[in-house]
């Protein structure tokens, strides 16, 4: 069997969250945000399918933004996906996942799901976004429910934030340090 070369991919800058370590939305940044149009996200796909080819290899996407959900051409991305039976996890935010998302993500082939905990509640709702951390924990087991394994990343902080040492382990999910 081929192995596979995995592609991390920035579809689009939008976000509703304003994480303290996003570059998109950096201090003066005045970045304006863009998203990949549907010719160029077919283009990559392409692309991709072709370096794979060149190397004997299989092209795994690791799709992610912002929140890649928010870009107008998520599902049409998705569906692509799924006819070229090409494999991939969204790096996303809670926020938009409800059963029906999970559902149909899973349906065109979500393997993974990968969202963030930053430190216990406090520190991860101060990182990131007031009432993220409980969300967060809510979307796990909808994700879980849809059959799609959900993956938990954490950035360690310096600051005002419990160790990872001490970090509660939660039997509804593994996580892995």
């Amino acid at each position: 069997m081929k192995q596979y070369f995995a592609f991390q991919w920035h579809i689009t800058d939008d976000c509703d969250q304003r994480c303290k370590h996003c570059y998109i939305f950096a201090k003066n940044n005045c970045k304006q945000l863009d998203s990949m149009s549907w010719a160029q996200m077919q283009a990559v796909v392409d692309n991709c399918e072709d370096f794979c080819e060149m190397y004997d290899r299989l092209p795994y996407f690791y799709i992610t933004g912002g929140d890649p959900i928010l870009h107008p051409d998520f599902w049409p991305l998705l569906e692509l996906l799924a006819i070229k039976r090409i494999q991939f996890t969204i790096m996303g935010n809670p926020f938009h996942l409800t059963d029906e998302v999970c559902q149909r993500m899973k349906l065109l082939g979500c393997e993974k799901y990968q969202l963030s905990i930053d430190g216990l509640e406090q520190t991860h709702d101060w990182f990131r976004k007031p009432g993220s951390f409980q969300t967060t924990l809510e979307k796990i087991a909808m994700i879980n429910r849809a059959g799609i394994r959900s993956v938990v990343m954490t950035t360690p902080l310096a600051f005002g934030s419990t160790p990872i040492s001490v970090m509660p382990s939660w039997p509804r999910f593994s996580c892995t340090v």
